[in-house]
Formats: C-alpha cells, structure tokens, sequence
C-alpha cells in the first residue's frame, strides 16, 4: 500500500506554498508542548483521537500505552509500518469509547475543527468517557475567541479582497471558545486556554 493520503497529509504539513491562513505555523513547536504536557503530567496512558501519521504520539508509544483512532484507514497503515508499539483502531470522535477509565490523557491535534457546534459537545463526552479521574483533554485546533473575532477577521480579508479565505473559513467548524468554554463550565469541568499563533489554540481540559 502507497498511504498516497499520509503521504500527502505530511507534505501539506511543512509545504507551506498554500498556507496563505498559516494554519500549520508552528507546527512542530505545537507538537512538542503537547508533548512536554504529558510528561509533566506524568502520564502513562494516552488516547489520540484524530491521530493521522501519529506526529504526536508515535515517538511516545515506545515508552507509553498509546492507542491512535483515526477514521481513514490509509494514515493507520501509514502509522502502523512506522510506530510498530503504536495501538491504532479506526474510528472517530464520535464513536462510543471502547475502553472507559483507561487513560491519563485524551489528546487531539488539528481534527476538532471537522466537527460541528452539537458534534463537538458529543466528542467531549466521548473524550471524558475514556478518561481516568483527574484526567486530562488537551486539544489542540483551529479556533476563534468568540463571534467578534471571527467577524473582526472576515472584515480584514474582505477588506483586501479575499473572499475565497472568508469561504475556506466559513466552509470549516473552527470552535468558538467563549461558547465551547461555557459547555465545559456547564459540565463542572475546569480548563485553560493558550492562544499559539493564527488561528492555532490548546485547550486543555480537567477532569475532575
């Protein structure tokens, strides 16, 4: 099999020649923090979900119990021949979780955005459902602050003629963190916000 996909998907990553958005500006930076998190967490356990070429977690897997999900079965072979200690299962973030109470860490890199305002509520409570006590969510995506934001951005791409970036923005579920936020307060859930670059935010979220 060629993972003529995971290929791609990497190549887009770093190729940065149509990343007018700079949507994958510190990628690598991104990957490491979450990183680091885990260790300081000292987490034995971890969950990806949308895990694509395992970026994230495929290094990990050597020391740590790692499980990668991931609905397109291209990037899992992809994964599979690289991270041979990687456990990989495909699926999506709304799928019931198989394995409940399993892991410190629930972790998601640049996928959340496929999901929209109901799905992402769903795919919290999913994330929650695998999750240990005093478990953490990191999740690490495309985002607004709130409503303003996103409209202050639209008006600044219109203003220089740039319609087809308001439509690839409009045609995507970039999460509203004031409204997301406020679910996770509903839940009796604690969290933190860090603003990377761009668009690019970590979210992390205790549970309790």
């Amino acid at each position: 099999m060629t993972n003529t996909k995971a290929i791609k998907f990497n190549k887009m990553i770093y190729d940065k020649t149509n990343d007018e958005l700079g949507l994958f500006e510190k990628y690598d930076d991104v990957l490491y923090e979450i990183q680091q998190r885990i260790f300081n967490y000292n987490a034995s356990s971890i969950v990806d979900i949308g895990c694509g070429t395992c970026n994230l977690c495929g290094e990990l897997s050597d020391s740590l119990d790692v499980i990668g999900i991931d609905n397109n079965l291209d990037m899992l072979c992809y994964s599979s021949n690289k991270f041979k200690n990687m456990k990989l299962k495909l699926g999506n973030f709304l799928d019931e979780p198989f394995k409940r109470n399993f892991a410190d860490i629930v972790v998601s890199t640049y996928a959340f955005h496929i999901l929209n305002t109901d799905e992402k509520k769903k795919a919290l409570n999913n994330m929650l459902g695998y999750l240990k006590s005093n478990g953490r969510i990191i999740i690490a995506d495309f985002m607004f602050y709130n409503n303003l934001e996103k409209e202050k951005c639209k008006s600044l791409f219109y203003e220089r003629n740039r319609k087809d970036l308001v439509d690839f923005i409009e045609s995507k579920h970039y999460t509203n963190l004031d409204e997301f936020t406020n679910y996770i307060k509903s839940l009796d859930l604690t969290f933190s916000i860090d603003h990377i670059i761009n668009f690019t935010w970590i979210l992390e979220i205790t549970f309790k």
